[in-house]
This record gives structure tokens, sequence and C-alpha cells, in this order.
């Protein structure tokens, strides 16, 4: 596949490739095309059903400690395995 790109285009592919984040100006490409396909799947809602799953969200009640919830699991599996705190 051969592309025309605009120049404006061209200079930030080389910039990302030129900044060492990329090899090559075709990992600068799938990179973009992965990034516009995850967001057009994250775009998939019904008007209304994003801002509906975040007040379902709200409603289920308050945030959970990460820590509190990761050291929780960490016992459990302790015990499971037998082994001392």
């Amino acid at each position: 596949m051969h592309l025309s790109l605009p120049a404006h285009i061209q200079r930030l592919i080389e910039e990302r490739v030129r900044s060492g984040k990329y090899e090559t100006a075709e990992d600068v490409v799938a990179a973009a095309v992965e990034h516009l396909d995850q967001q057009e799947e994250a775009g998939d809602f019904e008007p209304g059903e994003w801002d509906g799953l975040i007040e379902e969200g709200r409603r289920s009640g308050a945030p959970l400690d990460a820590e509190a919830v990761f050291q929780e699991l960490r016992q459990l599996r302790n015990r499971y395995h037998g082994k001392a705190p």
C-alpha cells in the first residue's frame, strides 16, 4: 500500500521517528490506526448510554481503596496456600 500524505502529516511522522519512540514511519502509522480503532470502538455507545453508565457507577457506592483490596487478596492467597501473613 502506498499513501500520499500532506506535508504537515509527514513532518509529524518524521518527528515521532526522530524522537526514538518509533523505529519507522510504518510503526507511527500503525500506532495511529490502532489508536483510531480504539477510539471508534469506545464510541460505540448509544446517545446517553455513557452518561447512564457513569451515573450507575456513582450509585453503586463508595469507591474501594485499591491497596486495601490488594492486601485482602494477598491474605486470602496466603491462607489458601498455607503461608503465614
